[in-house]
């Protein structure tokens, strides 16, 4: 293996495990200042945070899905709920199981994301107004379908449970990945939305249908809100909405997961980097909840995460600059003294 591979895979294997490594040595610190053991190689820890981290991570996938094409879409917490209420409505109506729970989530999940798409590519408004006035729309869907009563609530029942714990739900974060990333990589709409996303006009000018890629886009990530849609219901009641833009935090609490998978993007596939930001995250609410961190106090550390990702992103350029001139200065230093030194 050359010099340069070596380079490249070492700044991979670091970029991968740099973040969650950080965070651990964090957690089991302020863990072990309170007399408490911080063990996530153990089956129940680990269990518990990949639990969270997968529903987490898909999630972020449907947000970085549009943000990495150059666009945002506001009603992705409401497309979440809704495919969740719908899809939890039939499965007690029909006692399929799981099967039929993700299938329905996923089909009401692109649904609802066509008609976002349609009415955006329609009416041309920008795409933050049209997914929040969208948002609201749907948000009224559960408390027509449910009557404006409590769902059934299938996170009791033990047919659906499983889909929202571990090993199983590792299978939705599966198939949510493999598409993320067979459509960057391997699909023509894939490599179109890069287009358009990098050069709009000189990609329209060459003949890129702008409409129906955009589409493709909306479809693609409703099927991994609809797949989120899918674990929300058996980890989640199901019940009418009742304030303006209340699923809001179903997708903002899950964004930072999609930030990380971007900013690891220059490293490893975003895929993967989405999913590190989202085991990162897993982890250290897993560590608060052992001290005991509740309410306030873990919503600042969660805002203190992105405060600081923020800012080593932001200037990680300049950061990797300042340590390799440090090093070389230190290098320099060490070479001088040995050479004085006979």
């Amino acid at each position: 293996m050359n010099k340069n591979a070596v380079k490249k895979y070492s700044k991979m294997i670091t970029a991968t495990f740099i973040i969650p490594l950080i965070v651990y040595l964090v957690m089991m610190a302020v863990c072990g200042g309170n007399g408490i053991l911080f063990n996530i190689f153990s089956y129940d820890s680990f269990s518990t945070i990949m639990k969270s981290a997968a529903y987490m991570a898909i999630v972020a996938l449907g947000i970085g899905f549009q943000l990495k094409y150059g666009r945002f879409d506001f009603s992705g917490g409401a497309i979440i709920v809704v495919s969740a209420t719908i899809g939890g409505v039939l499965c007690d109506v029909t006692g399929l199981g799981i099967w039929f729970l993700l299938l329905s989530s996923v089909v009401v999940g692109m649904l609802l994301s066509f008609i976002n798409s349609f009415i955006y590519v329609s009416i041309r408004i920008p795409v933050s107004v049209c997914s929040l006035a969208i948002a609201y729309l749907f948000e009224a869907i559960p408390g027509i379908v449910l009557n404006g009563k409590t769902g059934p609530n299938i996170l009791y029942r033990d047919t659906y449970t499983s889909l929202g714990l571990f090993p199983l739900i590792l299978l939705p974060l599966a198939i949510a990945v493999i598409i993320y990333f067979v459509y960057g990589r391997f699909t023509v709409a894939g490599r179109q939305s890069t287009l358009l996303r990098e050069n709009q006009l000189a990609s329209v000018n060459i003949g890129i249908n702008e409409k129906k890629n955009t589409i493709i886009t909306y479809l693609i990530s409703g099927l991994l809100f609809g797949l989120a849609g899918a674990i929300y219901a058996t980890q989640n009641e199901l019940k009418t909405i009742t304030t303006p833009l209340e699923t809001a935090g179903t997708l903002f609490s899950n964004i930072i997961p999609s930030l990380v998978g971007l900013f690891l993007s220059r490293y490893i596939d975003d895929s993967l980097g989405t999913f590190v930001g989202a085991f990162t995250i897993s982890t250290l609410y897993y560590g608060l909840d052992l001290v005991g961190v509740q309410g306030g106090a873990k919503t600042l550390s969660y805002a203190l995460f992105l405060a600081v990702f923020i800012f080593i992103s932001g200037f990680w350029d300049q950061i990797i600059m300042y340590i390799k001139y440090y090093f070389r200065s230190l290098i320099g230093k060490f070479k001088k003294t040995n050479v004085e030194n006979g």
